[in-house]
């Protein structure tokens, strides 16, 4: 069982609400965090559950409940460290859509990775974003913001719960997928994620330098990681052959 609580004076602002769980490349996380920080959004609810790890998020010395909403004005986010398990997937997509249309929000966003193979993805590569409408207003809306559909697949997980529960009720929910890399933090992969939110969310105005910035310096040290690798494995493989010339002929 799923309940959501608000926090102690909090106010739910309505609008559009952010579903930011880990994902590929961790983009759904990223993404949330950065405009939760970026906004500095206030706590206004808590996700509660017997389900939920015993756990909290320590930054700042302050503790933050694992599965919480952040808030501010028309756009809130719900969050948390960990991904949830499949089996609770559908009861707490239930639970999102029953308390965000109490609660005056027009729209649901997902915030999703979708797998690529490359070891890391160029800087100067262009990464897809794509989009998925429970209704046909959400495809509309897609449509309007210029997001490419998703066209065949599956997608699993709350947001996959979160799409099909919205189109058996008529309720407008949309899962934005992004291109990411699974082997790293993906930081230019949620950084297209925000764009493609503040398409969704004019109001929603952010400087993506700061992320873009991250991006680069990830991208760098999972190169140069790759690229250390590869000479090991090089070295190692020459004493092998080596050593192995060595015995075989004495």
């Amino acid at each position: 069982m799923f309940e959501i609580q608000l926090a102690n004076g909090a106010n739910v602002v309505g609008g559009t609400l952010a579903i930011a769980f880990p994902s590929v490349g961790m983009v759904g996380s990223i993404a949330g965090s950065f405009v939760s920080e970026s906004l500095k959004m206030e706590r206004i609810a808590y996700v509660l559950s017997e389900d939920v790890p015993p756990a909290a998020l320590v930054q700042d010395g302050v503790p933050s409940y694992p599965l919480r909403i952040m808030g501010h004005k028309g756009i809130s986010i719900m969050t948390s460290e960990f991904q949830v398990p499949l089996t609770l997937s559908t009861q707490l997509a239930k639970t999102i859509l029953e308390w965000a249309w109490k609660n005056g929000f027009t729209q649901i966003v997902c915030l999703e990775g979708l797998m690529v193979n490359q070891e890391v993805v160029e800087a100067d590569k262009a990464i897809r974003v794509f989009g998925v409408g429970s209704t046909p207003a959400a495809r509309d809306t897609l449509t309007k913001a210029g997001i490419e559909r998703f066209k065949i697949g599956m997608i699993t997980g709350v947001s996959g719960a979160l799409l099909s529960e919205a189109e058996r009720t008529g309720r407008d929910v949309i899962c934005l997928l992004v291109e990411a890399n699974a082997m790293y933090p993906d930081a230019r992969g949620a950084a297209k994620l925000v764009e493609s939110l503040t398409k969704l969310v004019p109001t929603l105005q952010l400087d993506l330098k700061e992320l873009y910035k991250e991006a680069e310096m990830i991208e760098e040290n999972v190169k140069a990681t790759v690229e250390r690798t590869k000479e090991m494995l090089a070295a190692r493989q020459g004493q092998a052959e080596r050593l192995g010339k060595s015995y075989m002929y004495g």
